[in-house]
This record gives structure tokens, sequence and C-alpha cells, in this order.
């Protein structure tokens, strides 16, 4: 499907939710008033104002938007469309029943709501298969069809692109391989480039679905891809060997006869996403309203302490592997990162994550600080500023991160927190291998309330000191 169909298909789609919507809240409201169900109302009784006009229009767009119903990687799949019509529409209906209670329009009918609902879900639903029967019918070119973009084309590249195109609901529109003997006259599509064209080519070509062929197999490089790949919304799939059956910890698909790992999306979108910021604003906020006297008195004590800044500034990486300026209370000597070289080799360390017990840099004050966690509380700032999460992988340092593989980057999809799940569950006493899981098990899991569970475990975690040094 061309750039140009995609935004009529999707705008069409928009203007016939809004108006089925409308439509289901007018029958709805007639069948208040003439149905002989629920208690007798009076004829001239009003309840569609302009102002439950103007919220169902506005709750009913942004919760669409936001629950992703129009992306391109969702027109066109049966599946897909009616599980997220349904969630989105559900929940669009119990925010507006929310919106109904704090406005106080307490002479609202609920019956009346509940034939809402109905309506609006069942016109929802048959306008998306009435959609696809029309375009299906009319033979659109490339609608109902997966554009794919292979990594690799050399031999194993090839031979899933032949496979692929023995099915019409596949098409592949071109390669990626940074080897120049790969662009071979043989190959059914075109090498659009090397793998950093990846983001270039997904919104070039409108791909909805990248396979990586067992060539790509670079750890490095297949990481970064991956974390680079996970910005667009597009599907992404690995064919395994033995190795990434191991590590990468995820369920095999089949496609058409050929097994595919399918990496999971990570689950911090849509609405979660947005209720995930509105718990950073407000706590990051109350945090800094509330914790700022105290935050000048371990200034103060730091000053007192040891010469040096107040403050310990470091380049992290966040989320998809992008440098922040983190900020923490300096729990250290001045020239601590000097002193780093003399006590450890970064390079013969058998996982990429440390912390040593006992470490000689760490000043009286400093060490206070850190068995109660009072040195992360600057990091309110990255939160307030949207580059830190309340709640979220903790973020490590940028030349550590450069030496994980794959299934470790994975932890790098979504924003660092100032705690998480490693924190409320041993801390520094963890492995790498034990806090990825705990992170990964995180993301694919997420909900908001998760968040507030692990804010609530936090502080008996600090309290306990477990695993802090």
């Amino acid at each position: 499907m061309n750039q140009r169909f995609r935004h009529l298909h999707v705008a069409l789609l928009v203007a016939g939710d809004l108006a089925l919507t409308g439509l289901a809240l007018f029958l709805a409201d007639r069948g208040r008033h003439h149905l002989p169900i629920g208690a007798a109302i009076p004829v001239e009784t009003i309840y569609l104002t302009p102002l439950v006009w103007f919220l169902v229009a506005i709750i009913w767009m942004a919760v669409f938007y936001l629950w992703v119903a129009y992306e391109r990687r969702h027109l066109g799949d049966a599946g897909e469309e009616r599980k997220t019509v349904f969630f989105a529409t559900t929940f669009s209906f119990f925010t507006f029943a929310s919106s109904i209670y704090f406005l106080k329009i307490l002479d609202f009918s609920r019956l009346l709501s509940f034939y809402f609902y109905l309506l609006d879900l069942g016109l929802l639903l048959g306008f998306r298969t009435l959609m696809r029967w029309i375009f299906s019918r009319l033979k659109v070119p490339g609608y109902g069809t997966k554009r794919i973009l292979i990594v690799g084309a050399g031999g194993a590249g090839l031979g899933l692109a032949e496979h692929l195109a023995r099915w019409q609901e596949y098409q592949v529109v071109g390669f990626l391989d940074d080897a120049s003997e790969s662009k071979s006259t043989r190959l059914p599509a075109p090498v659009l480039g090397g793998m950093a064209k990846a983001g270039q080519a997904i919104n070039q070509y409108s791909i909805d679905e990248v396979i990586v062929s067992p060539a790509t197999r670079d750890r490095v490089e297949l990481a970064d891809l991956i974390l680079a790949l996970r910005e667009q919304a597009v599907k992404i799939r690995m064919v395994p060997d033995l190795l990434e059956v191991i590590t990468v910890r995820t369920g095999i698909e089949n496609l058409r006869g050929i097994p595919l790992i399918s990496l999971r999306e990570p689950a911090i979108t849509g609405l979660n996403r947005v209720m995930k910021r509105g718990l950073d604003l407000v706590g990051s906020l109350v945090g800094l309203v509330v914790l700022t006297p105290f935050m000048v008195l371990i200034a103060l004590l730091l000053k007192l302490d040891s010469p040096g800044p107040i403050f310990f500034v470091q380049e992290r990486a966040g989320q998809y592997g992008k440098p922040f300026r983190m900020y923490k209370f300096r729990s250290m000597v001045q020239n601590a990162e000097e002193l780093l070289e003399q006590l450890l080799d970064l390079d013969r360390l058998k996982q990429p994550a440390f912390k040593l017990r006992d470490d000689p840099r760490v000043t009286r004050v400093g060490r206070w600080l850190r068995r109660t966690s009072l040195d992360e509380l600057p990091q309110l700032f990255n939160v307030l500023k949207g580059e830190m999460s309340m709640v979220g992988p903790r973020p490590e340092e940028v030349r550590i991160v450069q030496k994980y593989n794959p299934w470790e980057s994975q932890r790098l999809l979504v924003k660092p927190g100032m705690t998480g799940s490693m924190q409320v569950s041993g801390r520094a006493d963890l492995s790498l291998e034990e806090r990825v899981k705990l992170e990964l098990t995180y993301i694919e899991n997420y909900s908001i309330l998760e968040d507030i569970k692990i804010l609530i475990k936090t502080l008996p975690a600090v309290l306990s000191g477990r695993g802090s040094y």
C-alpha cells in the first residue's frame, strides 16, 4: 500500500470512527427515551448536551490515537484491528463515564451509557470489517500485504525472500547488507544500503516488518540494529540459530514454515506511556518540593566532609542507548574516576556490570548516602526533564552498555528509573543476568499498578540496606 493511500485510509477510519460513535450516542439516547426498559423519564429530558458531545469527541479521538488504532502495522490485519477497537472503545467508555462523574453531570442515564457502549462497539467493529471487505474487493494495490525488509542479503536472506515470494500477503521490498559482494543480480529486490540505513529505509519504503537473517551475527552491530529498529513502528523478527534460541529467551513463531524469533514490542507505549509520564511528572515535582530542604542539608554535609563539587554528573545510557547526563550527590573523593583504573581492569570483567564492595574512594558522608540511597535524589531533575522515569531499569554507564549482548541490550528499550525491580530485589547483590531477567519481566508485563507497587516497596528495600555498597 503506497503512502498516499495509507493517508487516505487513515483519514477514512478517523472520520468513520468519529461519525459512528456520534451515531451510537444518538441512537442510545433515542433508545433510552422510547424503549420500555428502565424507569420512565419525561419526554423533554435532554441528556446530550453540548458538553457531552464535546467530551465524547475529544476522548474517543485521543484514546484511539494513543492506542495506535491508526498505525500502519495494524491496518488490514483483522485480528489486530478487532483487538485494538475493543480495548480502545472500552477504555474510552470508562474514561467518559469517569468524566461524567467528576464533572458532576448527575442526571446522565446509566442505561443510556450501556446502550451507547454496545452500539458503539458493534458499529466500529462492523465498520472495520466493511472497510477490509471493500478494499479487498477493489483489489487496492498493496492492501493487506506486509512490506518486508530483510537484513542480510547472503544465501540465507535470498532463501528467505524466495520463500516469502510464494505468498501473496508478503512483499519483500529490499535488503540491508554492509557487504558489497552481497549485491547480487540474483536478489529479487534491491539492496537499499547498509544496516545504518535501517531507519531511513523503513520510513522511505513504508516497511511493516523487518526480518534479520542468520547472516547478521556480529553481536555489537546486531544489538545496535535492534535498538534502532525498536524506535520504528515495525515488527522485528529474527531467523534463529541455536545460540539465539538459548540467549534471547523469547518464543519461536512460525511464518509459513519458517521458524522466527519475534522480538516483543516494549509494553510501555500508547496510554501506558502517557500514564507513566504523568506519574513521573507528579512524583518528581512533589519530590522536589518536599525534599528540597533535606537536599540542601545534604549539600552542606558534603561540603564540610570533603573537598569537591556537591553533585556528581556522569554520562549514562538512556532509552535506546542514547546518552544523557545523570545527576547524583557526590559520594566519592574528587578524583574517583582516575583511581578506578588502579582498582579495576574493566576489559577483564566477566560481565559488563560491576560495583565494588568496601570501595576506598567512598567518603564518610558518601557511605551514608549510598547506604540510604539518598545520593540518588538529584535524579528527580532527570525525571522532570524526561530523561529518566521514577521506575525503570537502572541507568548504566555508556562504556558498560557497549559490552552488552543483544539480550542484555533489551533493558535499554525503556527509560531508566530512579528505582526498579532490581532495587527492590537485592540491588548490587544480584548478578547481571538476574538483573536483566527482572527488568525484562517488568518491561514485558508493564502496568501503572506495577510502578506504584515498586515505589511502595522501595522504602523498605532501602531501609533493609541489602545490596547497598
